[in-house]
């Protein structure tokens, strides 16, 4: 009993370490990108002034200005800039089989498995799929989104939603299953919006135009009269 608990002693420390050594480099890869607490990172590829905090983050890309809170999991996911990822989001979960498979349980299907044990040599189904997470996102505390859905440029997803199609650019959406509420802006903002793709601009015209992003009829107003 004694040597089993300093086998997992030694096991927990020895794998905080090795994480501290990935979150090291990364680190030193991305020198504007912000680690906070227990963060875990896999496979991914970072912007300016990222932040992670307490997150699990593996197989994604992110944007410049982006930022994901506390005990989040990203999975196979491309994050554009300027998004705001609340805290316990969950995107990209492994799914089950549910049709035709008699078992759900990935011993029989999947060539990985936490278990320790595997019948299958190979996979036999798609567990995990790519999602795409536009520009100017926000998703809200608590959401859940499935795997392989792409969220629009600008829409904002309500706390506690679970998120199983698609998400139009600017709308707002919410609920289990997500539905949309309503959008952000009328039809010609949008259209402006889609064009003038603010989040592209370098970071000197943002830092002197700033104000402008208080009010998009003021925006719009000031691009059409330059």
């Amino acid at each position: 009993m004694f040597f089993d608990v300093l086998k997992f002693m030694f096991k927990n420390l020895f794998l905080n370490i090795k994480n501290e050594i990935i979150n090291y480099k990364v680190k030193k890869k991305y020198p504007t990108l912000k680690l906070s607490g227990d963060v875990k990172i896999s496979n991914c590829k970072f912007g300016n002034y990222n932040f992670l905090l307490n997150a699990i983050v593996t197989n994604s890309n992110f944007g410049d200005y982006s930022y994901v809170a506390k005990n989040s999991y990203i999975n196979n996911c491309e994050v554009g800039k300027f998004c705001c990822i609340g805290p316990n989001v969950q995107i990209g979960l492994g799914e089950h089989p549910v049709k035709d498979f008699v078992s759900v349980h990935p011993v029989f299907y999947s060539d990985t498995s936490r278990l320790g044990y595997l019948f299958s040599k190979e996979s036999h189904f798609q567990e995990y799929h790519h999602s795409e997470i536009g520009n100017d996102v926000w998703i809200g505390a608590n959401v859940i989104i499935r795997g392989g859905v792409i969220i629009g440029d600008g829409a904002i997803v309500a706390s506690g939603s679970v998120v199983t199609k698609d998400v139009a650019a600017f709308s707002i959406v919410g609920g289990v299953p997500a539905k949309e509420i309503k959008s952000r802006f009328n039809e010609n903002e949008v259209m402006f919006l889609k064009k003038y793709k603010w989040w592209d601009k370098d970071i000197d015209f943002l830092k002197k135009n700033y104000l402008q992003f208080h009010d998009i009829k003021k925006l719009i107003n000031d691009v059409y009269h330059v």
